[in-house]
């Protein structure tokens, strides 16, 4: 699903587009033009920029010879963008999205079309109650020696005082649930502040491939990327709850936690968004945004379809009606 909204005032910020863990390049071209070279454009700039043709064997000649025979110098800007859009959304991809001053569209079936498997309000209402505590953006709580912890965005950033502080208190427990559910990605420096409490040594956990050349298949060799461990570390047994709407710099976070020993992720596969996205600003203004690398895991594979868990559970739609969430129990029930 590639979807269009409308807005006023301001460009609406789309939440794949919230789903960003690092930093973004910002090209722009000043000349104005039609729409048939506006959509040339476009397609341009992806055919010599855009990371996963291969990767999602999409055969992007093919794409322009459908869509560029809907568009002439008559097509108005509305029906320019729909039809940008149509063929942006082929690649079902995340990280891909378009916006202009009053319409933004971007893909959203990485989660969209499957079961939510989380219900923040059946967590605090039925589970946390009115006693959790929070540290920065995490809330947490103990119960009968097990934490539990709920990360809700990688955008919200923990001082070094609140992480200290909450792990200061978790290493006391026997085993902790770290709930991702819902987390759209964010900064990756987050990312790396929490994991370094899960690690008792300094790690790869990653390859970034980057773009080398204007060429569909022209890549950097693989980027080896290490993570530092911290000075508080948290080592006992750890089960980590994620879903389809884990994505971009949380789908790295689930990554590197699948790579540790005591760690056991549950729940559903993650959603993906291996590339890092960067930005190009069209002649007309419209904002084009598109994977420029790839993330291939320690064993060089990529990462962009998602990871999946060890344990695969979900929620029905009764269950969740309820109040009930069967992922979080289990992972209590494996930890007690």
């Amino acid at each position: 699903m590639f979807k269009i909204r409308r807005c006023r005032g301001s460009l609406l910020i789309l939440v794949l587009m919230m789903a960003l863990g690092c930093e973004k390049k910002l090209d722009i071209k000043d000349e104005a033009t039609d729409s048939v070279a506006i959509f040339d454009e476009l397609w341009s700039v992806m055919d010599q920029r855009y990371s996963m043709f291969s990767f999602k064997e999409v055969d992007w000649d093919r794409v322009y010879t459908e869509y560029r025979q809907q568009v002439t110098t008559e097509t108005d800007p509305l029906q320019l963008f729909r039809i940008c859009s149509r063929m942006l959304e082929t690649l079902k991809d995340g990280h891909v999205a378009l916006l202009s001053e009053k319409d933004t569209a971007g893909y959203l079936g990485f989660y969209t079309t499957y079961a939510a498997n989380f219900s923040y309000r059946n967590i605090v209402d039925n589970y946390l109650r009115n006693d959790y505590k929070t540290k920065g953006p995490v809330i947490y709580k103990i119960v009968d020696g097990v934490g539990y912890l709920y990360y809700r965005s990688f955008f919200d950033t923990f001082t070094e005082t609140e992480v200290n502080a909450l792990f200061g208190e978790l290493v006391q427990t026997k085993g902790l649930i770290v709930d991702v559910r819902d987390n759209t990605g964010g900064n990756s420096a987050n990312v790396i502040t929490l994991f370094s409490h899960f690690l008792a040594e300094r790690k790869l956990v990653k390859y970034n491939v980057y773009k080398s050349s204007a060429g569909r298949n022209d890549f950097s060799s693989p980027d080896p990327f290490y993570i530092e461990p911290s000075n508080l570390i948290y080592s006992k047994p750890v089960v980590l709850l994620t879903n389809r709407k884990c994505y971009s710099a949380c789908n790295d976070f689930v990554l590197y936690m699948s790579d540790l020993s005591n760690v056991k992720i549950m729940g559903d596969q993650t959603g993906g968004g291996g590339g890092v996205p960067y930005n190009y600003i069209l002649s007309n203004g419209w904002k084009l945004q598109y994977s420029a690398t790839a993330t291939l895991s320690p064993e060089r594979i990529n990462i962009e379809n998602g990871i999946q868990p060890d344990i695969n559970i979900g929620i029905t739609t009764i269950e969740e009606n309820t109040g009930k969430d069967p992922i979080l129990e289990k992972a209590f029930e494996a930890l007690q």
